[in-house]
């Protein structure tokens, strides 16, 4: 939310039904990212370069780019769950509040209801 302060914004509204959907989209797009860096393991030793040496240097490259690499896609996939996941975090914390305030709601008036 650093961001919304930063445009002079201290305060997001969103309503429930819009809440709930973007959890559950979150949750959908981290399922795929999983997906995708399980089979990232797959690309660990590229092959198919051939025994010159200058092919052994190019599939070692390709397969730093897939695992192990400093701008490796694994590295990348495990930014974008880590981002995915604290999107998806604060969207479903903001389903739970609306529940919370509704179970507040209902037992207030329940209690305001109730003879005396």
């Amino acid at each position: 939310m650093d961001l919304m302060a930063g445009l002079g914004f201290d305060q997001l509204a969103i309503d429930f039904d819009s809440a709930k959907r973007v959890a559950v989209a979150f949750t959908a797009l981290r399922e795929e990212l999983d997906a995708a860096l399980r089979s990232v393991s797959d690309l660990r030793e590229v092959k198919g370069m051939g025994t010159l040496k200058s092919g052994q240097d190019l599939a070692a490259k390709f397969s730093k780019k897939a695992v192990g690499g400093e701008d490796s896609l694994e590295k990348s996939l495990t930014s974008h769950i880590q981002v995915v996941t604290e999107m998806r975090d604060f969207f479903q914390q903001c389903v739970d509040r609306y529940g919370e305030v509704d179970d507040s709601n209902a037992s207030a008036l329940t209690s305001a209801e109730a003879p005396r």
